[in-house]
């Protein structure tokens, strides 16, 4: 195809950059929908963005604990007023803060962070943002139906928040519907004749989501800016969607941009393979993640809970359980975690236990020989 006939394909089947495709602009209420959402994440859980003893913070690499809580805001006043420098600056700020501390690694910031790609006006921001989307619904349908006790813990977990006093067997129902219409939703954004019908799927089954979570169940308060974000991502991503599979505007993307998508879309595979992190292959409300408790010998408590102070919950990683336990555990306690995935049992770390005094003894005899 010559340049010319691309430009002339891209303006029939995209529309004009700066709008959503078919004349209708869409780049700045979106905008403002996806930047109040993050900001307000920020804000209910600000804790987590603070510099902190207790819980321990979890670096990737050492860098200095500075307050993560104001830059991101402050990108994303940037973003609102010049989005073509404030979403590449606050998709940056977001990286130093999580690798200032792995605890900042939430689904609900990520995936809002990337879904401002698509209102940045930038060349191919909604290519990336679109593969975002669609990997998220998809890969948390498939996690919840490929969950063997999803249907009856999720399930009895639903049914009390919508109808407690329901028979039991609507619980298994209720969990299914969810997983079916997440995998239904990410499906649809590749064939063409469905993407009007997700595009009116998704905000109804996002508004319930967030109508449950922040006034029925009372608990991660958190993702309910992710959820209504998402209502409006949901038309505001597919109405313009043209052409089959990842679509025309793919076709016509960059190389950097189609190798981002692709990476975005088949990447989350990867945690049946062990090399992804839960939360970044859309785990989440699932029960075939890892678990960790810290227990005494008359006690058990569910390691996620102890972040519920910072307004998130622990990241389920093998990797950050031994850390975080070393600096909130106490002598004579023990670690005990569980992995569902095959690929633990396979691997031999489906269950482990880890004492806090063997975790404990190293930095003590380091901080020892420092002294000396």
């Amino acid at each position: 195809m010559s340049p010319a006939n691309s430009a002339t394909f891209a303006r029939e089947t995209a529309g004009d950059p700066r709008k959503g495709g078919r004349g209708f602009p869409v780049d700045l209420p979106l905008r403002c929908v996806f930047v109040a959402a993050q900001a307000a994440t920020v804000l209910l859980t600000w804790r987590v963005w603070e510099p902190r003893s207790h819980p321990p913070m979890l670096p990737l690499l050492d860098l200095p604990a500075v307050h993560a809580g104001w830059p991101m805001l402050a990108s994303l006043a940037v973003v609102l007023g010049w989005p073509r420098v404030g979403v590449p600056l606050h998709t940056l700020v977001l990286g130093l803060a999580i690798v200032a501390d792995q605890s900042r690694m939430q689904p609900h910031v990520v995936s809002l962070a990337t879904l401002l790609w698509a209102a940045s006006g930038l060349p191919d921001g909604r290519v990336v943002a679109r593969a975002a989307l669609a990997a998220l619904w998809t890969y948390a349908g498939l996690h919840k139906l490929t969950s063997a006790t999803y249907f009856t813990v999720s399930g009895a977990w639903l049914l009390r928040a919508v109808w407690p006093a329901g028979p039991t067997w609507i619980g298994p129902t209720l969990a299914a519907a969810v997983a079916g219409t997440e995998l239904f939703l990410g499906l649809a954004c590749f064939v063409p004749r469905l993407r009007t019908t997700a595009a009116m799927v998704a905000p109804a089954f996002h508004l319930a989501t967030f109508a449950v979570l922040a006034f029925r169940l009372q608990w991660d308060a958190a993702v309910w800016p992710w959820n209504l974000a998402l209502a409006a991502a949901g038309p505001g991503l597919l109405i313009a969607w043209q052409g089959a599979g990842l679509g025309a505007e793919f076709a016509l993307a960059r190389r950097p941009a189609r190798r981002v998508a692709v990476a975005l879309l088949l990447l989350p595979a990867g945690y049946w393979l062990g090399v992804v992190d839960a939360f970044l292959a859309h785990c989440v409300y699932a029960d075939n993640r890892p678990k960790a408790s810290v227990c005494t010998p008359f006690s058990r408590t569910d390691l996620e809970d102890v972040c519920r102070g910072l307004g998130v919950v622990l990241p389920p990683a093998h990797r950050l359980y031994a850390p975080f336990f070393r600096g909130i555990g106490r002598p004579g306690e023990w670690l005990e975690i569980e992995d569902p995935r095959w690929i633990a049992h396979v691997r031999g770390f489906a269950r482990r236990k880890l004492r806090w005094d063997d975790l404990a003894a190293p930095a003590v005899l380091g901080k020892a020989a420092a002294a000396q």
